[in-house]
């Protein structure tokens, strides 16, 4: 049998650091740095240039506060990072450390993640050289996902207000109120296609009202949001020309009247429950196929 120290002579470094490394998993990463100090220098500069580590469903629940610290320390370069499902490791902490440390970021999810609140989108302020516009926290951010986060709060939304977010999903979370949709329509009407507010159930048509000046909208999901009545729904597809897609079953003030009409104007309308939903979700044009479906 073969020790390290032979096996590393017949490695070719640079197949392994280029086309072996990104397809590994954030717990075979970490694995593969304890094993030596050439695995682990090799890891370590990987990292600080991969723009996404995969996190295994079964990792995802071993994962602790720290390990999570240490890869902001480690990372500067990510575009997506997926932290859903890992509530006990994702503190207000990590994720402030790690939006931080990674300015490029485009794609964040923090589905279920049950700690993060206004404190983890905090960005910290640079004393050194003054950071470019380019190089400053969530500049970058283009899609937002936080369903099921208890205390996502309107406040997460203000610290996001200079990010050209595209995409927000906030379904289920207990404190998007019509003060947090009319931020998303404050901030975001000029790059804004996709809203997500399902089951927000304080939600009402003094904020959807006001998704009228996103232009860009293209798929509104309001399912279960039981104060939205017709007319700001006709109000937002008479005016946002590229509505393509809505979903509002469970709306106990949205009419038949209304569904019918839209189905004639050729909106698709997204069922909330059963296979259907899957199936035309992912037939659709939407570029977060993937990224909306809960």
């Amino acid at each position: 049998m073969l020790h390290v120290p032979a096996i590393l002579d017949l490695l070719n470094w640079d197949t392994l650091h280029d086309s072996v490394l990104p397809f590994l998993d954030l717990h075979t990463l970490h694995q593969l740095s304890f094993t030596c100090h050439t695995f682990h220098d090799m890891v370590d500069s990987y990292l600080s240039y991969a723009t996404h580590i995969g996190i295994t469903d079964k990792f995802r629940k071993s994962v602790k506060e720290r390990n999570l610290l240490g890869l902001a320390q480690k990372t500067g370069n990510l575009r997506n990072l997926d932290l859903s499902g890992m509530s006990d490791a994702v503190s207000n902490r990590a994720l402030k450390s790690l939006i931080n440390s990674n300015c490029e970021l485009r794609i964040l999810n923090i589905s279920r993640c049950s700690k993060i609140g206004p404190e983890g989108f905090e960005i910290e302020v640079n004393d050194g050289p003054s950071r470019g516009e380019n190089s400053y926290p969530m500049s970058k951010l283009e899609v937002l996902i936080a369903n099921w986060c208890r205390n996502i709060r309107p406040q997460c939304l203000v610290s996001l207000a200079h990010a050209p977010l595209r995409a927000i999903s906030l379904a289920g979370t207990w404190y998007t109120t019509d003060e947090a949709v009319s931020d998303c329509a404050t901030f975001f009407k000029d790059n804004l296609e996709c809203l997500n507010i399902a089951k927000c159930y304080k939600v009402t048509d003094a904020s959807l009202n006001l998704l009228v000046h996103c232009s860009k909208l293209r798929i509104l999901k309001i399912t279960s949001c039981w104060r939205v009545n017709d007319w700001s729904v006709r109000r937002i597809v008479d005016s946002c020309k590229e509505i393509q897609q809505v979903a509002m079953d469970d709306c106990r003030s949205i009419t038949k009247t209304l569904m019918f009409d839209l189905n004639e104007k050729g909106i698709l309308l997204l069922e909330a429950i059963g296979e259907g939903t899957s199936e035309k979700w992912d037939l659709s044009e939407n570029y977060l196929q993937r990224m909306f479906r809960f």
